[in-house]
């Protein structure tokens, strides 16, 4: 059976937007124009369907355009002096958040990091100098960040919507405390001062959904809507508008996000078609409301909620239409088919765009999914009694507590289940065998009795068997990209802050500092140790941490919470640093082995020889600053030479000057600090690449001018993590090919 003539446009419509948004050569075109024919339609479908591609393709087109005069465009890069709106709370602690620029002659917002000290209500109008550090975002969309260093003037010019956003911020405190932050998540989606355990917790159980506004809380809070309305007597199709209305007015209030507006966009349809006495077929249904979210947001066909929201939908609509169809319309029978149909579906997603799939969720959001549809519409009726009484809405506050505290708990069992969370790389082709057994799942369902279903899983399960038996038995068909005879060294995208990750030719591993760390924040929990996951890392060999600052050692903790290490190696310079105190009981309780590291030390692995270049105690300066006692560290693999120089700058550079030698990558001291990377360091190591470590939109100004303007006069071709992400080298000793952002760079390894 062909599918739906609008899901047919739909699908074609993407298509053709994504095509414009990608900006594509012209004869990319004429086989977009061929879609309608590969899913099958024909005549006067198929000519709709063309048109679709078409209307896409200039939609995109115009998107670019209008992109082109926003803010975040035009706004030239260096010290500006600005008007700046917040368009949500902004509280102390150096939060970020978006704000507009109402005295601009441009349109959009754009993200601001605000001062530590600042305190502000959403709409406040705030006249601030910073710096706008400019980037582009997905297919060259403008974007960037700007840093705030000074606010001048402040004006209270908030709307109704702007005092309820912050009423609903300052009633979360008062009433939820400390799991305020989830409430605001939950109501408002905002997600940034949640714990970075607590996310991911909920991401490794499969529940990550709840934390999101997605279709399930719009359903849930328009569902309430209409029984309670119902239950005052008034009549189905009212009540079915009424409901309509404050999905529509509800994603309006959170600012249009895919998810919401799909789902915003279904209710009102079903509503119409309700008071019609009509039932809309599944999937005309999911394909209107893709096409209502596009027409209102082209840049959606990008946005990974968007697609996960209606990929959730088609497969829990699909496998509970079965079930329902062959099983009966028993409640748990018909919940589980939903969650395995919506796991399935977006199981490719997730494993292609984040590198997991918590099969473990299947089970969990059947309880987790009806609590959340209790706890939901109490928090919201907490709050809004809130408003007028907090001693009355305490009680109700104290009970939807209580049901989150049960989610949180849930979620962190979930999170801990062997074999519940899969951990893949997050690449596309991690997608393909969730894609085949999505597609074997669908075929053994379709069109077919209980017995026949069951005849088809069952080969789908040998087929699947034998498959994990030859792979796992025929080392020549597996599939490990990490093996090799090369050598790689990963820079990680941790911000402001220090992490490499290096893979030895065996494929073992060792861990270079592990990022930053603050009150919400912990680039060892998000960054380092989803990183070394999703390369099948279960142990490291050796953990060097170059000095004891929090950007450099604060994501060692977590690590080493998930993941042993053989060796842990460290300067061992004395730090009166908390930190680095318990960082050593850490150590200790867990039984480490730990190594104080000085000048002359060594180690081969797997024919890579590591030589720690400095500390020295013998040197003048050894132990009056951590900086420049940081650990330097030389990576030798045949003739490639890499040096990993920690926060050490002039005085640490002077002091290895002449006993180091030429090398191929270095890793810039202090993050491109006006202090470090001099002129003399650079002319000794004659570097073809240097890596700079650096958080986009620092308050330290980093990397400095002054060091930027070194590296160029030396040749040095620069790569950043705050524009380029994630830095890849990998040398097999003769070439050096560096993977980024950017693209792909390949240069031949210098003679020693």
């Amino acid at each position: 059976m062909r599918p739906p003539l609008s899901a047919c446009i739909a699908l074609a419509y993407g298509a053709g937007l994504a095509t414009g948004l990608a900006r594509f050569p012209a004869p990319i075109i004429l086989p977009m124009l061929l879609f309608p024919v590969l899913i099958g339609e024909r005549g006067r479908a198929r000519m709709l369907c063309a048109g679709a591609v078409l209307l896409g393709l200039a939609a995109g087109g115009l998107a670019r355009v209008r992109d082109a005069a926003s803010c975040a465009a035009t706004l030239p890069a260096g010290q500006l002096v600005l008007t700046l709106r917040a368009e949500e709370p902004i509280d102390s602690g150096g939060s970020r958040t978006e704000a507009t620029l109402p005295a601009a002659n441009c349109g959009g917002s754009v993200a601001v990091r605000w001062p530590r000290t600042l305190r502000a209500p959403a709409g406040t109008e705030i006249e601030a100098a910073g710096r706008w550090r400019p980037r582009n975002g997905r297919l060259g969309r403008p974007s960037g960040i700007l840093v705030v260093t000074d606010v001048r003037e402040i004006d209270d010019r908030a709307g109704v919507s702007d005092r309820l956003r912050t009423g609903i911020h300052e009633g979360a405190g008062r009433l939820f405390g400390r799991r305020a932050p989830l409430v605001d998540a939950l109501v408002v989606g905002r997600r940034g001062d949640l714990d970075r355990d607590l996310l991911e917790n909920f991401a490794a159980a499969g529940l990550v959904h709840l934390l999101s506004i997605s279709g399930f809380h719009l359903g849930v809070l328009a569902g309430w809507v209409f029984v309670l309305l119902r239950l005052g007597g008034v009549g189905r199709p009212r009540a079915g508008f009424a409901a309509a209305s404050f999905a529509v007015a509800y994603t309006v209030f959170l600012g249009w996000p895919a998810p919401a507006a799909r789902a915003a966009a279904l209710i009102v349809i079903l509503a119409i078609e309700r008071s019609r006495q009509r039932m809309p077929h599944a999937g005309a249904l999911l394909g209107t409301t893709a096409v209502v979210v596009l027409l209102f947001d082209p840049w959606a066909v990008l946005d990974l909620g968007g697609w996960l929201s209606i990929a959730a939908l088609w497969g829990a609509v699909t496998f509970s239409a079965w079930s329902s169809r062959r099983l009966g319309n028993g409640g748990v029978t018909s919940t589980l088919a939903t969650s395995v149909g919506a796991t399935l579906a977006t199981a490719p997603i997730t494993a292609a765009a984040l590198g997991s799939v918590a099969l473990i969720g299947i089970g969990l959001n059947l309880v987790a999914i009806p609590l959340a549809a209790v706890v939901v519409p109490a928090v919201m009726a907490s709050l809004a009694i809130g408003a007028v009484s907090v001693s009355l809405a305490a009680p109700l506050a104290a009970g939807a507590g209580i049901g989150l505290g049960v989610l949180q708990e849930i979620a962190r069992w979930g999170a801990v289940v062997p074999g519940g969370h899969l951990v893949v790389p997050a690449r596309l082709a991690s997608a393909v065998p969730w894609a085949a057994l999505l597609t074997a799942a669908v075929w053994s369902l379709h069109r077919t009795t209980r017995g026949e279903a069951a005849r088809r899983l069952g080969w789908v399960g040998v087929v699947a068997v034998w498959g994990w038996i030859l792979g796992t038995s025929l080392p020549a068909l597996r599939i490990r990209p990490d093996e090799g005879s090369e050598l790689a060294l990963h820079f990680l995208d941790v911000g402001q802050g220090d992490a490499a990750a290096i893979r030895t030719p065996a494929g073992r591993w060792i861990l270079v500092d592990g990022g930053p760390s603050g009150p919400s924040s912990d680039a060892g929990r998000s960054v380092v140790v989803p990183f070394l996951r999703r390369h099948g890392v279960r142990r490291l060999e050796a953990m060097v941490l170059s000095h004891a600052h929090a950007d450099h050692l604060g994501g060692f903790p977590s690590v080493l919470d998930r993941i042993p290490a053989g060796e842990v190696i460290d300067p061992a310079v004395e730090s009166a640093d908390p930190l680095y105190a318990g960082f050593l009981a850490q150590l200790d309780e867990l039984s480490e082995p730990w190594m104080r590291a000085r000048r002359g030390d060594a180690f081969v692995l797997d024919s890579v020889r590591f030589r720690v270049l400095h500390p020295d105690t013998a040197w003048a300066g050894w132990g009056q600053d951590l900086n420049e006692n940081s650990l330097v560290l030389l990576v030798e693999y045949r003739e490639f030479r890499a040096v990993l120089a920690g926060d050490a700058g002039f005085p640490a550079e002077s002091a290895l000057a002449g006993r180091v030698g030429r090398a191929d990558l270095l890793k810039v001291g202090h993050h491109g600090s006006r202090g470090s990377t001099g002129s003399a360091w650079l002319e000794e190591l004659r570097p073809a690449a240097g890596i700079i470590s650096v958080g986009e939109g620092n308050r330290y100004g980093h990397p400095a001018p002054e060091a930027m303007e070194r590296l160029a006069a030396a040749a040095v071709e620069v790569f950043r993590t705050d524009r380029d992400g994630t830095i890849e080298v990998r040398t097999d000793g003769r070439t050096m090919t560096i993977r980024s952002r950017r693209g792909v760079v390949t240069r031949t390894v210098s003679e020693p």
